[in-house]
């Protein structure tokens, strides 16, 4: 009876041994996989916020701010008509606006400029979203901490939908 009892002591312990490495198994897993980042989370959150208001002619003022031409930082507003943009002009004069720079941007444009700078992990990335339609309202980029003259901003503003 002693031999049968230390069997099924023995399966018993066994079965408790193979459950605890199925949990720890589990648990290592989850630690190593590759989570999203927080400013991932937000980031999609906010895309699908702007996808489900379907606004796809709208108007807002944009400027960016960087160590750059004084061309390239001017504020200007931006009509969007069909996801493509239709007119830039400048916001101090109403005179169209050249950017010889680089190129205006959509809302569409904002969040991938977002997603680049998580992807290339960027050093410091504080972006601002707005609270009705998700869209970026500012975002402040230090691609290096240690470096001088690479941070950025991007303020989108007054975000009016045409209808």
């Amino acid at each position: 009876m002693t031999s049968s009892s230390n069997v099924g002591s023995a399966r018993g312990v066994g079965r408790v041994v193979i459950a605890l490495l199925g949990l720890l198994m589990s648990v290592g897993c989850s630690i190593t996989e590759p989570g999203r980042s927080r400013d991932d989370v937000e980031l999609s959150r906010n895309r699908e916020r702007w996808a489900t208001a379907h606004v796809h002619d709208y108007e807002f003022d944009y400027q960016l701010l960087c160590f750059c031409a004084p061309e390239a930082t001017e504020q200007v507003h931006i009509v969007v008509r069909g996801d493509q943009i239709s007119a830039v002009t400048r916001t101090r004069d109403g005179l169209p606006a050249l950017n010889q720079f680089g190129h205006w941007p959509t809302v569409s444009d904002l969040f991938d400029d977002v997603q680049q700078q998580i992807e290339r992990k960027a050093d410091r990335i504080d972006v601002a979203y707005d609270a009705t339609y998700g869209y970026p309202k500012s975002i402040s980029v230090d691609v290096y901490l240690m470096a001088a003259d690479d941070e950025f901003s991007q303020i989108a503003s007054n975000l009016r939908p045409l209808h």
